[in-house]
């Protein structure tokens, strides 16, 4: 008996693929279903053993051979797979190695140089990545106060020392590009993975305004009193670290607070806090 159909009752996806094919009218409203390439399935396979760990750091991929074999797939399907993960940055080939592809972890590096370029073409401006950091920072503060964990507390005192290390060799230029590592540690020390991956993010985009601040005579000027300048910085440093040692959560998150907002304010300094980000180098 021939199945009947009610005027009311939508076609399943199989009914809609199949009218799409024969070229009949269809519900606009049901998508055709895309089938994954083999190659696409192989890239999946593959950076799953990475993102899980199944395959580290510097680990080298199976020979050619090798590979063709365990996928049963022919070489332009595997080499369609490697550029896909290449192009991810998750492996990289040299040239004539007889070793094969590379692992690779996934990169924040990576993200953010993306990151920064759909930033600047959505029209993002200076203001808005540091009062993402205005957001960001102080809370992780007061986590990091809250949580107290001795291990992530030591890595904020250890990296204190070694700004005061620079300082004292005279580092002045290495002390400033340091300077943002301090700030990873403290949102590192809030124990909130997510944070800190945001943090880093938003502090390699914001890398290339910091590098130009640096060069240009506005910077020169805010920095004539050196001495004072780093001594009142310093002091701020140890501060927060004692906060959080204490366990003083509102307080912590309170003192970072000025202190980003005074640091976001010596970053804009002389620009338009409304001008769209120049991230592309």
């Amino acid at each position: 008996m021939a199945r009947s159909s009610s005027p009311n009752t939508a076609p399943t996806d199989y009914e809609q693929v199949r009218r799409q094919r024969a070229g009949e009218t269809t519900d606009d409203r049901v998508a055709v279903i895309r089938i994954p390439k083999t190659s696409d399935l192989i890239a999946a396979h593959i950076r799953g053993l990475i993102i899980r760990g199944e395959l580290r750091e510097g680990d080298f991929l199976q020979p050619e051979a090798l590979l063709l074999k365990h996928f049963a797939t022919s070489r332009p399907t595997l080499r369609e797979a490697i550029r896909i993960l290449e192009n991810e940055r998750l492996i990289t080939i040299t040239r004539g190695s007889r070793n094969g592809a590379r692992v690779h972890r996934p990169s924040v590096d990576n993200v953010a140089r993306y990151a920064g370029f759909a930033l600047q073409a959505d029209g993002a401006t200076l203001g808005d990545l540091y009062e993402a950091r205005l957001a960001l920072e102080p809370y992780a503060a007061g986590l990091a106060a809250q949580r107290r964990d001795p291990q992530a507390i030591a890595g904020v005192r250890e990296e204190y020392a070694r700004l005061c290390a620079l300082l004292e060799a005279g580092e002045s230029t290495t002390y400033r590009e340091r300077l943002a590592h301090f700030h990873i540690r403290i949102v590192d020390a809030s124990g909130n993975k997510t944070l800190s991956m945001m943090n880093r993010l938003l502090h390699l985009v914001l890398a290339k305004h910091q590098r130009r601040f640096r060069t240009e005579p506005m910077h020169k000027q805010l920095t004539v009193a050196r001495d004072e300048f780093y001594s009142t910085g310093m002091a701020r440093l140890e501060k927060i670290a004692d906060l959080i040692e204490a366990g003083q959560r509102a307080e912590a998150e309170a003192y970072w607070r000025a202190h980003i907002e005074h640091g976001n304010a010596v970053w804009l300094t002389g620009y338009d806090r409304n001008a769209v980000v120049d991230l592309v180098e």
